[in-house]
């Protein structure tokens, strides 16, 4: 009969912290979401330095400016993130997205340049949102 060995206590904290890490949303799913916002409550616009930004309508998310990753985050209701890149990466951890593509949505948003993925992902967002 063997005996149970306990874990270290820095694998049990790492079992712990990421337990309900289960759920991987997948690019896919994003644009999905996306596109089933309500316009009623998020009203999206490109900015005059071409950034991709929402403004909220109504309920908690009025007065507050989002871009396309905070609003789905809010929207799924994991609370209201800034628009800077800390925060929209922190929004798209709390999605279930991976990191370089939380980073790729930022700079999409953002017109970090307009060449290459950055370009792609940044059609795939507008066509999302119909503008």
């Amino acid at each position: 009969m063997k005996k149970k060995v306990p874990l270290p206590k820095k694998l049990n904290k790492l079992k712990k912290k990421h337990k309900d890490k289960d759920f991987f949303m997948e690019s896919s799913e994003f644009y999905q979401q996306l596109s089933s916002l309500p316009n009623t409550t998020y009203n999206f616009s490109i900015e005059s330095d071409q950034k991709i930004v929402a403004t909220g309508r109504r309920g908690k998310a009025k007065g507050i400016t989002f871009n396309p990753v905070t609003a789905v985050a809010h929207r799924v209701g994991h609370g209201s993130y800034g628009t800077n890149k800390r925060d929209t990466l922190k929004a798209g951890r709390a999605l279930g997205l991976s990191k370089t593509f939380a980073e790729n949505l930022y700079q999409a948003t953002t017109n970090y340049s307009n060449r290459g993925h950055s370009q792609v992902v940044r059609g795939k967002i507008r066509s999302a949102l119909e503008i």
